[in-house]
């Protein structure tokens, strides 16, 4: 029985054995991470398509034994803070009385940001521990708590969200310091913002070339190509986000300020639909 690993370039996205049979039993490392079984397929030109998910994958909602499951569920959260902190500042006047008072929705996006960062932590580890080139097939894996997977996009995604995140972190919880100056926004608020936003946009860029195989790919019975599309998307509106809240030395205008906080809400709205399809991914085969 023959086996071989490809991806693009360097990395490797994928284990591949030739069975007797003449068929090719394939490993992708984002199902391989996420404890799916390997896929067969007829030819070696197919090693590179995304397998098609059942629809009964669908009908799951509780796997709490299943690490991908709490990685959605802090991703879940993470996102309905954010999204709910932003529709409140971007239509403040509609409101309740609660989500008028800018330190309370400043405090909803510092919580949302530590569900962010719990998810991205979870999600490095379970990279590290599934990388496909390096942990089996079959049988049980080895778990560790410190490593690096250079040749892996999944965990070099991974890697690089976390980052953002903690970002998110400093971002959020700078942003309740009251009496700022223009230049402590901007360096205190703004720049771990931007910053965050580029590893957010990198991370999910990564992400897609993963289940892409380095390419430009159209799959829509792949549940996995979705969660990368849709949280690609939601990446672009928080860069958005960023690029319009820019202080300066003259106050922002209120219309770069709605769009802010209006592409916050976007991109919060598509996290929580991707943080939602990792749910029925970890069932793609039943």
């Amino acid at each position: 029985m023959k086996s071989f690993s490809g991806g693009p370039g360097p990395f490797v996205t994928h284990r591949v054995e030739r069975l007797a049979s003449g068929l090719h039993r394939v490993a992708t490392s984002r199902r391989h991470r996420k404890g799916l079984p390997p896929h067969e397929v007829a030819s070696v030109a197919e090693v590179t398509k995304a397998p098609a998910t059942r629809a009964t994958a669908f009908r799951h909602i509780w796997a709490p034994r299943r690490l991908g499951w709490w990685i959605a569920v802090l991703f879940a959260l993470g996102s309905l803070h954010f999204l709910v902190g932003a529709v409140a500042a971007t239509w403040s006047g509609a409101a309740p009385a609660i989500l008028r008072d800018p330190v309370t929705v400043g405090w909803i996006f510092f919580v949302g940001s530590i569900f962010f960062t719990s998810a991205a932590w979870l999600q490095w580890l379970e990279a590290l521990n599934g990388d496909v080139a390096q942990s089996p097939i079959d049988g049980p894996r080895p778990w560790r708590w410190f490593g690096w997977r250079p040749r892996n996009l999944g965990y070099l995604a991974c890697a690089v969200q976390l980052a953002g995140t903690i970002l998110f972190n400093f971002n959020t919880a700078d942003a309740l310091i009251p009496a700022l100056s223009w230049r402590e926004q901007d360096v205190l608020i703004w720049t771990p913002n931007m910053l965050g936003s580029l590893c957010f946009l990198v991370a999910s860029t990564l992400a897609y070339s993963e289940v892409s195989q380095g390419g430009v790919s159209f799959a829509p019975r792949s549940v996995s190509w979705w969660i990368t599309v849709v949280n690609l998307g939601g990446s672009v509106a928080f860069q958005i986000s960023a690029l319009d809240s820019f202080v300066g030395p003259r106050a922002a205008s209120p219309e770069l300020l709605f769009w802010s906080t209006f592409y916050t809400a976007v991109g919060a709205l598509c996290f929580l639909l991707g943080a939602y399809l990792l749910i029925p991914e970890l069932f793609a085969t039943d």
